[in-house]
């Protein structure tokens, strides 16, 4: 088996597309994870998504997903609007899904109920949407402080209560479900996975933020490793994206060097068959 690696957007926010793309051949990955939330970049600045597929088939890269309607259990007409848009790009783009991430502020105020409601609202309302334009929605658990779904068994619980199975499935992970405590797989609902790597020692997994997200390497606390060994032990074939929100990492002169090592390392202690 070949571990088909992507390379999120956040690893490199400031390059334009072009450098971008350069830096994700160089590394050596399969496909990329496009933003809808940089500024000046693509769908942002407004780039038709058939220029940016291009570009990508161009250098022989596919797209793992367009990353992420924000808050999408806060369903509102703006929601909608904002959804509609996002949907549209991914599928113009060939992407295979977006990813789907709540709404995660300590002050939102929401009842441990309420939470439960918004979901299954907020799921309800897409599945239409996506089923429209043949992209499924890949819900991602968000394990820090005030995130309104936090584990894995709780996106699962509100796709099966509304019957979506059919539009949705699930983004793991592997620094969400380290940060939360999480304990559950469900590696036949995953339709995407990302990775991130965590070395400074000093804080507990629910005081780490994201800008703590760099590469992966032997310092790792996360349990990368250990963590993708189980999922693909469990029969996972998608893409394992590596997103790193480290400014660190993000502005380091020698990224492509240091990402080409970071996969590498990981690739070497996966399974190949």
């Amino acid at each position: 088996m070949t571990i088909r690696f992507a390379l999120n957007r956040t690893c490199a926010p400031q390059m334009p597309l072009d450098e971008f793309i350069q830096l994700a051949m160089a590394a050596g990955v399969h496909a990329v994870e496009i933003r809808n939330d940089i500024e000046g970049r693509e769908f942002a600045d407004g780039t038709p998504a058939s220029d940016v597929r291009a570009k990508l088939e161009a250098a022989g890269l596919s797209v793992a997903s367009v990353n992420a309607l924000q808050r999408f259990n806060d369903w509102t007409p703006d929601r909608a609007t904002e959804a509609k848009a996002i949907i549209a790009y991914a599928a113009a783009l060939g992407a295979p899904g977006v990813v789907l991430c709540p709404v995660h502020n300590e002050d939102h105020g929401w009842t441990d109920a309420e939470a439960e409601r918004n979901l299954r609202d907020g799921l309800r309302q897409l599945r239409s949407i996506l089923q429209a334009h043949g992209v499924t929605g890949y819900v991602e658990p968000l394990g820090m402080k005030g995130s309104t779904m936090k584990r894995q068994d709780m996106a699962v619980a509100a796709v099966t209560d509304i019957d979506g199975w059919d539009a949705y499935q699930l983004c793991y992970d592997t620094f969400q479900f380290f940060r939360c405590g999480d304990t559950q797989l469900f590696p036949e609902r995953i339709g995407l996975a990302h990775m991130s790597g965590i070395s400074r020692p000093d804080l507990g997994p629910s005081d780490l933020t994201e800008p703590d997200r760099g590469l992966i390497f032997i310092d790792d606390r996360v349990g990368n490793v250990a963590q993708l060994r189980q999922l693909f032990a469990a029969g996972y074939t998608g893409f394992v994206s590596m997103e790193p929100f480290s400014p660190a990492v993000q502005n380091d002169p020698d990224l492509m060097s240091r990402l080409r090592a970071s996969l590498e390392y990981v690739g070497a202690l996966l399974p190949t068959a």
